[in-house]
């Protein structure tokens, strides 16, 4: 195709991939520590493996995903040829020459024309496979659809529209009829004839002249004029879906599709959320389960995209979500254990956590919503001159060294005691503190007075 908008959209996709970091995860989170040599060995697979590394093998299994209808392929090569032994090499194969062979112990073939009856299939176990759109016709069992499969009759027309608007912007005569209105039969011959004298030679001083005749003569072509055929409407119709059998839009590979004034800001910004949702998310998926076919089952593999926007919400999300349980454990309609799972169910909640409340956040929590008032958050916390009583001065309990163990004392035991034990000692508390700062009011008040 002479304008490559379906090769822009599989290199951009395949770009955005390249930009996102990427690990591996264990799926059980309890097993970090214990898995943690062999996701450091599969990390620096993925790297470089001493014949690919994580950039070729991206945009050589994206190329073949986005391209052929087999997909792309990789052979594993595993430690004694064993289903469960550890990768120690990865070769990337020719996905144009790949089949489905419809056996499930040997899922996958290999031919080549120059050696067609050599044939090789591979095991189930050293093969990575994935392709777009998996087809459900009997007969293309094992075959997918990949984009170009898909748009095959939008690019024909743009590949087609751009010859023919390339073919009328030559230098060359347009097909037509030339009226020569009341010129004679005779005067018109004679014409043509010297008409095809002046276009041979190599005199480049050639200038055609009409005469006998009082009419203005007049070509009708039999084609529109290039003005006419308003071309930059039709290929942007065309190159937009094109660029929608990838999942994207032409803003994305830096085609505009306003020939009149461009697009707005908020528009741009909405198409590239909906290719994130569409083109880009299918890919990442895809990619993803092909490395899973090579790592362990307890291993997975993960790219790490940070969207800003999506990051906002899920926390706005919790926010929300918090606020609100907060005030049903509070009222007594639901439990905490209760609202941990419903928090769990929507999915705000990323890592792996079990489904019960740990015994000591329970008693953390117990204890914080049973005593709301401790001894040391005593007195009103109000500045004097606001009408509160301030802060407790550590000077009045340092003078009096028995109160100051019997509130130590007092500390310690105050959670294990009963709400109405808790309230009489809050009382008589206060009120004892509120008399020992009297006094030291009085006490400061008659020193001042001395002094002056």
């Amino acid at each position: 195709m002479r304008q490559p908008v379906a090769m822009d959209c599989r290199e951009t996709l395949i770009s955005n991939v390249l930009s996102l970091d990427w690990k591996i995860e264990p799926i059980d989170s309890e097993q970090r520590d214990e898995l943690k040599d062999t996701i450091k060995y599969y990390t620096k697979l993925f790297t470089y493996n001493g014949d690919y590394d994580y950039s070729e093998i991206i945009e050589w299994i994206g190329r073949d995903l986005l391209d052929l209808p087999f997909g792309g392929a990789a052979e594993v090569g595993r430690e004694g040829d064993d289903p469960t032994g550890k990768v120690l090499w990865i070769n990337l194969l020719d996905g144009g020459t790949l089949f489905p062979s419809l056996n499930q112990d040997y899922p996958v073939g290999q031919r080549i024309k120059e050696f067609a009856d050599a044939t090789v299939y591979f095991p189930y176990y050293a093969i990575a496979r994935v392709y777009m759109s998996p087809r459900t016709e009997i007969k293309r069992w094992g075959w997918g659809m990949p984009p170009p499969e898909k748009i095959y009759l939008a690019l024909e027309m743009l590949n087609r529209g751009d010859i023919y608007y390339a073919g009328l912007m030559l230098d060359t005569p347009q097909v037509g009829v030339l009226d020569l209105m009341d010129m004679s039969k005779d005067s018109a011959e004679k014409w043509i004839d010297s008409w095809k004298t002046l276009l041979g030679g190599v005199d480049p001083f050639k200038i055609p002249v009409l005469y006998e005749h009082e009419k203005k003569a007049e070509f009708i072509p039999f084609t529109r004029s290039p003005t006419e055929i308003m071309f930059d409407s039709a290929v942007a119709k065309y190159a937009a879906l094109v660029a929608s059998g990838y999942g994207m839009s032409l803003s994305d590979i830096g085609y505009s599709a306003k020939t009149n004034g461009g697009e707005t800001l908020a528009g741009t910004i909405r198409q590239e959320r909906q290719t994130r949702r569409t083109g880009l998310t299918r890919v990442k998926r895809k990619l993803e389960y092909f490395f899973d076919k090579i790592l362990p089952e307890e291993l997975y593999f993960k790219f790490i995209d940070l969207d800003d926007e999506q990051s906002v919400a899920k926390g706005r999300a919790r926010l929300a979500d918090a606020t609100a349980w907060a005030q049903y454990i509070d009222k007594g309609m639901f439990t905490a254990q209760e609202a941990r799972l419903q928090v769990m169910a929507d999915g705000l909640v990323t890592i792996s956590i079990p489904e019960e409340i740990p015994p000591e956040a329970a008693k953390a929590m117990k204890d914080k919503l049973a005593s709301p008032e401790r001894p040391s958050m005593l007195g009103r916390p109000i500045a004097p001159s606001s009408g509160g009583q301030g802060e407790v001065l550590q000077s009045l309990l340092d003078a009096d060294p028995e109160f100051r163990s019997f509130f130590t004392e007092l500390e310690e035991k105050f959670p294990g005691l009963g709400e109405d034990e808790q309230q009489n000692v809050l009382k008589e508390l206060k009120n004892y503190l509120e008399q020992m700062t009297n006094s030291a009011k009085l006490l400061d008040r008659e020193l001042y007075l001395d002094n002056n």
